[in-house]
């Protein structure tokens, strides 16, 4: 509304007008009329009142006007010297029909709709105010009312659980709110994006862009979006580059939005079950997901990992990765093959991490899994590869 708008700022209130309307059928088309306060007449007139001392008769000047002199209409007595015959009470009211003097009449109302006649203390009083755009709040108002929601149809018919103004407790026990929380479990990883928005009348500068990624990192999020109008400054565009923070201008949200539209992907319902490597291909590949085996990827550091299986898939504003690793033993494994493989990822920069261990990880590796967020299927047994796929294995996590 109106109101919610100027009290966040975005318009400016201004008085326009004050507008009478009627109590009974709310009509602006009043009349007013002046009455006697006495009979409640309207026969009134209004003029310079004088008093003849002699007979104490008190009326309106033209009363007492008669051939260029002033003639008592009472004792037909001519008023000759002010002060001694007459006295001039100033410019007042008189009532023709019961004679009363006074100063101020009755004002009363008469609504020209329902013909109600209405005491002045009864009218109602609407004040009309004139709204306006506060520029410096301009650009926000546009985002609100265009692609604001069509971005967040835009997650929904991604699979996205969305929620505005989400409130997040960190690792730090503070509680931070993200403008925008989109969440979607695959069955596989749960994928959580804080997006933020920064809007201003000139670029945003670095101050804001490290308060969001803050809040993010403190939240636990590692997948950040920002959308920026009208942009970042130099500063702001390197340090958002180098936290892998997704910044979307007004051009970039644009495309995104106006984009092919993607098809509907199928969500997952836990618990989730595969019997084979090839089942859990198939599965992520209904998500959406382009499956790699034995895929090759370079770190951060010009080492080469390979990757048992790299699932990837790219949403426009987001490119999920999935690192997957795959270990087979005789007995539960400790705690350096998690390591190995949680070392692969991070220096490859993959933060999405599945691991399947058979038959499963000792109590020391599956507490590290938990704390580096790596997804953990314990496997009881494999069952031999058939002839049809001598790879498939039977790879059902443990419930």
């Amino acid at each position: 509304t109106m109101e919610s708008l100027t009290a966040q700022g975005i318009l400016k209130k201004s008085f326009y007008d004050r507008l009478l309307r009627c109590p009974r059928c709310h009509s602006i088309n009043l009349r007013p009329s002046t009455t006697c306060p006495k009979c409640n007449s309207g026969n009134i007139a209004r003029g310079r009142i004088l008093e003849h001392s002699p007979c104490k008769y008190v009326g309106v000047e033209d009363e007492f006007t008669s051939g260029g002199r002033y003639i008592c209409p009472r004792c037909k007595l001519e008023l000759r010297t002010m002060g001694a015959d007459y006295q001039s009470l100033g410019v007042l009211r008189k009532c023709r029909d019961c004679g009363e003097v006074f100063s101020m009449p009755l004002i009363k109302w008469r609504c020209l709709k329902c013909s109600a006649f209405v005491d002045e203390d009864d009218i109602e009083d609407v004040t009309i105010y004139s709204y306006s755009i506060d520029e410096t709040k301009r650009n926000w108002l546009e985002f609100e009312l265009q692609p604001k929601p069509q971005f967040l149809e835009f997650l929904r018919q991604h699979g996205y659980e969305v929620m505005e103004n989400a409130r997040v407790k960190g690792r730090s026990g503070a509680e931070h709110y993200i403008d925008i929380l989109a969440t979607r479990d695959d069955g596989v990883v749960t994928h959580d994006i804080a997006i933020g928005i920064e809007i201003a009348r000139d670029k945003i500068e670095l101050d804001r862009i490290l308060d969001f990624d803050v809040k993010a990192y403190d939240s636990g999020i590692h997948d950040k979006v920002l959308i920026v109008i009208p942009g970042l400054s130099a500063e702001a565009e390197k340090f958002a580059g180098y936290q892998r923070i997704k910044v979307l201008d007004p051009g970039e949200l644009e495309t995104v939005l106006t984009g092919s539209p993607r098809p509907g992907r199928e969500i997952a319902q836990e618990p989730f079950a595969f019997k084979s490597k090839s089942q859990l291909m198939q599965y992520l590949e209904k998500q959406g997901y382009e499956v790699k085996e034995k895929a090759e990827v370079k770190g951060r550091s010009g080492a080469v990992h390979n990757m048992d299986m790299l699932a990837t898939r790219d949403e426009g504003i987001i490119t999920h990765r999935i690192a997957i690793g795959i270990e087979v033993d005789e007995k539960p494994m400790g705690l350096d093959r998690v390591f190995d493989f949680d070392d692969k990822a991070y220096d490859a920069g993959i933060l999405d991490k599945v691991f399947i261990a058979v038959p499963g990880l000792t109590r020391e590796a599956r507490q590290f899994a938990q704390r580096q967020r790596i997804r953990v299927f314990e496997v009881g047994q494999l069952e031999p590869p058939t002839q049809e796929n001598p790879e498939a294995q039977s790879l059902a996590p443990d419930q």
